[in-house]
């Protein structure tokens, strides 16, 4: 049975659709997680920067990355990394983009995201030598309870990032536009992370961070952002997880059905 605590950091909204926000049952530990969809600058020099601390992470990664930059996903891989699916083509899936409203995207069938989630599946096996793990990010965090439960078929669960209202733990490491609101510097994006509990009262024990692997920044941001951010939760003895051993550590129930009881609730999706 999943804790009272627990139920508060999980959404439902249909029969075990579960989406993965926070484990706080987990101790103290949290996850980082980067998305893989696009641009590679930086990405060696951030796995080394994690290989050298001894940090495994979790990294969704599209098709298209693996089949563009295999040799990346090795490194990840060999290096202890958790690799999770992201898409093939990292489409929108709903239509959030364009009127502030989560209905499923015209054109976005179980068919096409399957298919996705298939393709990108082997093109991560074709470059690792075996399957991603069961876990999945929804591209831009734009997911309903029917796109995951189209997933869940598949086996997969959607794990998104720990939100507060109106704010989450995304590292906004992707604004690459300096004159947008929320662009920020390393320091500035560091301070952000690390200051999420006091500002919202969520705890960065249990929580998934979001970040990502490789930049569309002339100066990637996380190789700063990074050792700023694993210094201080280390200092406040935190230890980084993938999702899969947090999930483990919080005895978390994923499965279908009855056993995976949570109370209804609200997807937020990411505002990119």
């Amino acid at each position: 049975m999943v804790s009272a605590t627990l139920l508060g950091m999980l959404v439902l909204a249909g029969p075990g659709v579960l989406n993965v926000t926070a484990v706080p049952e987990a101790g103290p530990h949290f996850a980082l997680t980067f998305d893989a969809h696009s641009a590679e600058h930086g990405a060696r020099e951030l796995l080394a920067i994690l290989r050298e601390r001894r940090v495994r992470a979790t990294i969704f990664v599209t098709g298209r990355v693996a089949t563009d930059y295999p040799d990346i996903l090795r490194l990840a891989a060999a290096d202890g990394h958790e690799i999770g699916n992201h898409t093939f083509t990292h489409p929108h899936l709903t239509t959030w983009a364009t009127d502030r409203s989560n209905r499923v995207r015209p054109g976005v069938g179980r068919a096409f995201l399957q298919d996705e989630l298939r393709r990108s599946a082997e093109a991560i096996e074709a470059a690792i030598g075996r399957p991603p793990s069961r876990f999945w990010r929804a591209p831009y965090g734009e997911h309903n309870a029917t796109i995951r439960g189209w997933a869940e078929e598949l086996g997969l669960v959607q794990v998104d990032w720990t939100r507060a209202p109106g704010d989450g733990l995304d590292s906004l490491d992707w604004v690459d536009d300096p004159r947008r609101r929320n662009y920020l510097g390393a320091e500035a994006m560091a301070r952000r992370l690390l200051g999420f509990e006091a500002k919202h009262g969520v705890p960065l024990a249990g929580a998934i961070i979001l970040m990502h692997l490789g930049s569309t920044r002339p100066d990637p941001p996380l190789l700063e952002v990074v050792p700023i951010f694993l210094d201080e939760t280390d200092r406040r003895g935190l230890r980084p997880v993938p999702v899969g051993e947090l999930v483990r550590m919080g005895a978390l129930i994923l499965e279908s059905g009855p056993a995976a009881s949570a109370r209804p609730g609200v997807v937020l999706p990411s505002r990119r």
